[in-house]
């Protein structure tokens, strides 16, 4: 893995042990499972990711969250022709030259079948036009999930 790989890395697991320290979580269990939001922890994650990159290189790049635009267009690649929205992105809208970070969020109750689409999209995310310097897959759930939260896909 490089530095920048490294430092982009510890930024999103920051972020991500943010949202799972705040007061009032996201993620609950009972005796019948999860209660709790993807899309509300995947948004407060971006927050804290947009909090931390303002005093490094990163301050003047965007987050942004469930992002499908490719110019004027939308983001597609070979495997997924009719377009891609992952779920949170570091990068320079309009542009190639500074996609950073594409990360994937799924909880520990979705089904494995969603977990493998979502690698998928990143491995596609990080090798093909956009060319994002990394792209990690984030469990979100349990407390096995927060002890092994990170899956790396395609260093480069």
């Amino acid at each position: 893995m490089s530095e920048e790989q490294m430092e982009l890395f510890q930024l999103l697991e920051t972020a991500v042990n943010k949202v799972y320290q705040e007061e009032r979580p996201l993620l609950q269990y009972e005796d019948e499972g999860r209660i709790g939001l993807e899309q509300a922890f995947v948004f407060r994650t971006g927050i804290y990711l947009q909090q931390l990159i303002l005093d490094t290189e990163y301050a003047n790049l965007d987050v942004d969250s469930e992002y499908n635009k490719n110019h004027n267009g939308f983001k597609v690649t070979a495997n997924h022709p009719k377009g891609i929205r992952p779920d949170l992105l570091l990068h320079e809208r309009n542009t190639h030259t500074n996609n950073k970070l594409a990360v994937e969020f799924k909880g520990v109750w979705t089904s494995k079948a969603e977990w493998k689409k979502d690698t998928e999209k990143l491995k596609d995310i990080t090798c093909d036009e956009y060319d994002y310097t990394l792209g990690v897959f984030v469990l979100i759930g349990n407390e096995d999930a927060r002890n092994q939260i990170f899956f790396l896909m395609e260093e480069k």
